[in-house]
């Protein structure tokens, strides 16, 4: 009879002891990799609703220090329409660059039937926007609305978003007609009518009660320029975003120019990304030690209740290493099968929750949005072999124990 159908038997003669350790395992293993998954949600969240909810792409070209002026001339630190073409002349020739959008950033009063008040305004080509929007495969709301209102258009110039902040200020529905005042890029008093054709949810309190969102052609209207603050590549593989922005650096070395990446603009998928891997580690550290607890447990008191059969085996020829490989192979197979457990109990809840599309509202957007668990092929194959691992281990102890017991002594156990 082979070992390992010698420790299934041994297994099968103390079912309940074993399936309770089956339970423990996989309860142990499901419960690591749905907490994975929900993170690896979390990040693909956060990072998709930077990158395409926020309309901020995957590289970013800005003159540099432009990000962190804040002084009284606002344009002087923007890029040329000359060098938007060049960028997006190099985007058009790159085939990992799937769009190059122009974003302008603008701030003035916006007036209501004589009531005014602060904004800021982020304008890009609508079309564009809704390229990049669509982008999106996660933060989807069972309906797929972004807005209130109507669709903003390249033929309709005059549409603007405003905030659901602003709109309860103000008391205005979508329709009205409103009048952006502000200084131009020469410092002029400049007015331009729009009419509000959008009501946006945003997750910042600090832009609820100021944000503007606006078509880049009544941007560069109400600034009068033809510039642009900054702007931003889509890429067709995010994979490629270092690569793009070395690519860019080097073409345009003499530029003095800032080239980006998302993250690198992006405080909150960093920090958040870092919080979740200390507590993920510290579930995973937790989790293994009841586990391999468990494990200690149930091979300490097999060990103890088969001393003599112990003693039997070593009276027949069985040396030393053997007891401790019959009991390593019985608990690498509680192990074994426990984790098997543990992934169809994953996978089950995963088509579940994909199933049920369960709805709430992430700190990133203020919207509801259907909550995922990500099956994620690393975590289930390293969670997997690190349980087996640690069962398989668990035994060692109490085996080599039993084995230095003389061949008498476990034959006269009580």
């Amino acid at each position: 009879m082979s070992w390992l159908a010698l420790a299934s038997r041994n297994l099968l003669r103390n079912a309940r002891r074993s399936i309770t350790t089956i339970a423990a395992v996989a309860l142990g293993y499901a419960a690591v990799n749905i907490f994975a998954g929900f993170s690896s949600y979390m990040f693909t969240s956060i990072r998709q609703a930077y990158i395409y909810d926020q309309a901020n792409c995957h590289v970013q070209v800005w003159k540099k220090d432009a990000r962190h002026y804040s002084g009284s001339d606002p344009g002087a630190y923007l890029l040329s329409a000359e060098e938007f073409e060049e960028i997006k002349q190099f985007a058009s020739e790159d085939p990992r660059i799937e769009l190059a959008a122009g974003m302008l950033e603008v701030r003035g009063n916006v007036d209501v039937d004589g009531t005014q008040s602060f904004f800021l305004g982020r304008a890009m080509v609508p079309s564009e926007q809704d390229a990049i929007h669509a982008k999106a495969t996660s933060l989807r709301s069972r309906n797929h609305e972004r807005f209130e209102g109507r669709p903003i258009a390249d033929d309709t110039p005059e549409g603007i978003g405003i905030t659901r902040g602003m709109q309860e200020n103000f008391g205005i529905e979508v329709g009205a007609d409103v009048i952006l005042m502000g200084p131009d890029i020469s410092g002029q008093l400049n007015a331009t009518g729009a009419q509000v054709f959008q009501i946006l949810d945003l997750a910042s309190e600090a832009l609820n009660n100021r944000f503007v969102y606006l078509p880049l052609e009544l941007a560069q209207e109400y600034f009068s320029t033809d510039k642009v603050t900054c702007v931003r590549l889509l890429l067709k593989n995010e994979e490629e975003t270092d690569a793009v922005a070395e690519d860019l650096r080097e073409k345009f070395a003499d530029r003095d120019w800032e080239v980006l990446p998302w993250y690198h603009v992006s405080d909150l998928y960093l920090r958040t990304k870092r919080m979740f891997d200390i507590i993920f580690g510290l579930v995973f550290v937790i989790i293994i030690t009841i586990v391999t607890m468990s494990v200690l447990n149930t091979i300490g008191m097999a060990v103890v209740e088969r001393t003599k059969e112990i003693g039997t085996l070593r009276a027949i020829g069985l040396k030393r290493p053997g007891v401790v490989k019959l009991f390593g192979i019985e608990s690498g197979l509680l192990g074994v099968i426990g984790a098997t457990v543990g992934l169809l109990l994953t996978a089950g809840f995963s088509l579940l929750i994909a199933g049920l599309k369960p709805t709430w509202e992430p700190p990133v957007t203020t919207r509801a949005v259907i909550w995922e668990i990500h099956l994620v092929p690393a975590y289930l194959t390293i969670s997997f072999l690190v349980l087996v691992l640690f069962t398989f281990l668990a035994a060692i102890a109490p085996a080599r124990r039993a084995s230095r017991q003389s061949i008498v002594d476990a034959l006269g156990h009580v």
